[in-house]
């Protein structure tokens, strides 16, 4: 870079500050230093030389040594990638269009409105190709432990199980505390799942069963539409740093690939609940509101039937080694049950008023048991 090369500001998350310089590179700062071999360059480096081309590739990264020779990492430099934003404020926007060409169908000029919605289904269809090429990639087999793939067992379906039940009971908890701050229709689905919590945990020992042998491998582990990058309307994957309060360790583990995808459905069901929300509509007729509920009704529908599609025929290589012939229905199952109850902790301890959209989720996912 010459010494005239633009520098600016890009973002500021919890444990990261970047900047872009002339278009060209991202330099992340890593605010929250911790000794560790770092998620975000072991990941970034893994894929880079594997010549995975959908991330922002890596280039450089400065680290410190300490004493016990455990590595620090302080900055990343990756390659910049010219972009229409990240996937969750492209895809605000575009509902936003779908809902003015669902009111005015036709423009000024007699001319139809280009589709907005075929437009979500096909980026959907993209980020689910995209997902599952990476994900055949991680699940190759490699001489490097950090990135072996290998078979789930018994003791990992024990795990799940204990664990993503001991999570439902906890969210089950809260949503009885909360249950008289929601509205009538979201009380009566909390009444409902509270008097299912014995038959929930019977259903996820049984989905944690049925999901042995599928593969445990290095994934994105912290998936939703705010880390993808839009880019000529193909899905760029970034931030696999994992959840920054988690120690280093944790952020490394291997994990059922269908945490990514669950991340992915549960964050299409935010966006959808986004614009049936949002305090930025003009228009509060009703003719409005039936729009936005049509929209997102279609929206969720094309959305995640795009994205598992496109998913499954990417992915349909992967050397699974499913113990039954339900493991894979199972595994997804299980992983959404998981983000979900996260999702009702998350809210009901930071943004209450959003309670009633995971708790939507939840009793969606268990409605609708076995399909």
């Amino acid at each position: 870079l010459d010494d005239d090369s633009e520098v600016r500001y890009l973002s500021a998350e919890q444990s990261n500050s970047s900047v872009v310089i002339g278009d060209r590179v991202v330099l992340k700062l890593i605010r929250r230093v911790n000794p560790g071999i770092h998620p975000e360059l072991e990941m970034s480096a893994y894929l880079t030389a594997a010549g995975f081309a959908n991330i922002s590739p890596l280039l450089a990264w400065v680290s410190r040594v300490d004493a016990q020779r455990a590595p620090h990492l302080l900055m990343i430099a990756q390659g910049y990638l010219s972009n229409q934003g990240d996937a969750w404020a492209w895809s605000q926007n575009t509902l936003e269009r779908a809902i003015r060409d669902q009111m005015e169908p036709i423009r000024a000029d007699g001319e139809t409105h280009t589709d907005a919605l075929a437009e979500l289904s096909a980026f959907a269809g993209l980020f689910g190709q995209r997902l599952g090429e990476m994900h055949v990639l991680l699940a190759a087999p490699t001489d490097d432990q950090a990135f072996a793939p290998r078979p789930s067992d018994a003791d990992d379906s024990r795990r799940w199980a204990a664990q993503i039940s001991a999570e439902l009971s906890h969210a089950l908890d809260l949503l009885g505390q909360h249950r008289e701050h929601l509205d009538s229709d979201s009380q009566a689905l909390v009444d409902d799942l509270l008097q299912q919590r014995e038959g929930l945990a019977q259903h996820v020992a049984q989905l944690a069963e049925q999901a042995q042998g599928g593969l445990l491998m290095r994934v994105h582990g912290d998936l939703h539409l705010g880390q993808v990058l839009v880019v000529q309307g193909d899905a760029y994957l970034i931030d696999f740093e994992g959840e920054p309060a988690r120690p280093l360790e944790e952020r490394r583990a291997k994990h059922s690939p269908y945490k990514d995808v669950s991340g992915v459905l549960r964050s299409f069901d935010y966006a959808a609940a986004m614009i049936l929300r949002s305090a930025s509509a003009v228009d509060l007729s009703d003719e409005a509101r039936q729009a936005r509920q049509r929209v997102a009704r279609q929206y969720l529908h094309q959305s995640r039937h795009a994205f598992v599609e496109a998913y499954g025929l990417a992915t349909a290589g992967m050397p699974h080694a499913w113990q039954q012939a339900e493991g894979e229905r199972a595994a997804l199952e299980l992983f959404c049950l998981e983000k979900a109850a996260y999702e009702i902790t998350y809210e009901a301890e930071n943004r209450p008023s959003w309670l009633a959209v995971p708790l939507h989720g939840l009793h969606g996912l268990i409605s609708t048991w076995g399909e």
